[in-house]
């Protein structure tokens, strides 16, 4: 890992986005990219009350997506606004976390 790299940034969405989130990283123009995606489950009491499906009002939560890069502050916001510029309308949930060092 490049000692640089002392964030992640975590994106959080719906997982009918993934495949634009997807590709909208890989296209990030400045440099070629790798990252951890995974599926979550978001609970909230508004999924309850706001729920789409049959699904999420008997389980009480709706599937996500979450995607991390480590990367560097600087270089997330850059990220980020490329991300709203190809995807304006997608809400995405964008989290910046630092990387601890362990000994």
């Amino acid at each position: 890992m490049n000692l640089s790299n002392n964030c992640i940034l975590r994106l959080i969405f719906n997982s009918n986005l993934y495949d634009e989130v997807t590709d909208a990283l890989l296209g990030f123009p400045e440099r070629e990219l790798s990252f951890l995606s995974v599926e979550v489950q978001s609970h909230s009491s508004a999924t309850a009350h706001n729920a789409q499906s049959i699904t999420e009002q008997v389980s009480g939560f709706k599937v996500m997506r979450m995607i991390e890069v480590t990367t560097d502050a600087e270089e997330a916001k850059r990220l980020n606004q490329h991300l709203m510029e190809q995807l304006p309308q997608a809400s995405i949930q964008a989290q910046l976390l630092p990387l601890l060092t362990l000994c």
